[in-house]
């Protein structure tokens, strides 16, 4: 016995224990996903000076 048909007796097998109707299965049509809307580019910052040293006091 191969493993997807193992896995489909195991399956039947459930549902029937649920009480749930045992077949084929529903084949339903996909919507396509909605597009999530594009990402604007950053625009780089200037870069900072790097900080000054204190004198010591």
């Amino acid at each position: 016995m191969d493993l997807m048909s193992a896995l489909q007796n195991s399956v039947r097998a459930a549902k029937q224990s649920r009480g749930e109707e045992v077949g084929e299965g529903e084949v339903r049509e996909m919507r396509p996903k909605k597009k999530a809307p594009a990402k604007k580019a950053t625009k780089k910052t200037a870069k900072k000076a790097p900080a000054k040293k204190r004198p010591a006091s």
